[in-house]
């Protein structure tokens, strides 16, 4: 069994925010819009925090799921759903996130897009 990831973080090509709240919508149901600033966008379905940042890094759009009350229990599996609805290149890491003393920097990603689903090096 998979364990669940208490929250998620998936990276979208050029995210679009009109189009991740209609994909949000279709999946979660009712999400209200908090904050908008543009590059910035903050809803909220439930008791669940999401935010939505447009510059997270160089062409990609980060969106992270404070708390997971979510159909996923993994990064991997929202951006499986992401690429599917989306039909942009997503990304995310290989497993879940885990403070260390010797942070080796090793932490692996996954990639999706028309080419496949493929482990990267970011």
């Amino acid at each position: 069994m998979t364990e669940r990831f208490p929250d998620l973080e998936i990276y979208l090509m050029k995210g679009d925010p009109a189009k991740v709240t209609e994909w949000l919508r279709s999946v979660l149901g009712e999400i209200n819009a908090i904050k908008d600033t543009g590059t910035h966008q903050h809803w909220r379905s439930g008791g669940m925090d999401i935010y939505m940042n447009a510059n997270a890094e160089k062409n990609f759009s980060s969106l992270w799921f404070k708390q997971n009350d979510t159909p996923w229990n993994t990064d991997l599996e929202a951006a499986r759903a992401a690429w599917h609805a989306l039909e942009t290149e997503v990304r995310c890491s290989d497993s879940g996130w885990e403070e260390s003393e010797s942070d080796s920097g090793k932490e692996g990603w996954v990639k999706l897009n028309a080419r496949g689903e493929k482990p990267f090096n970011w």
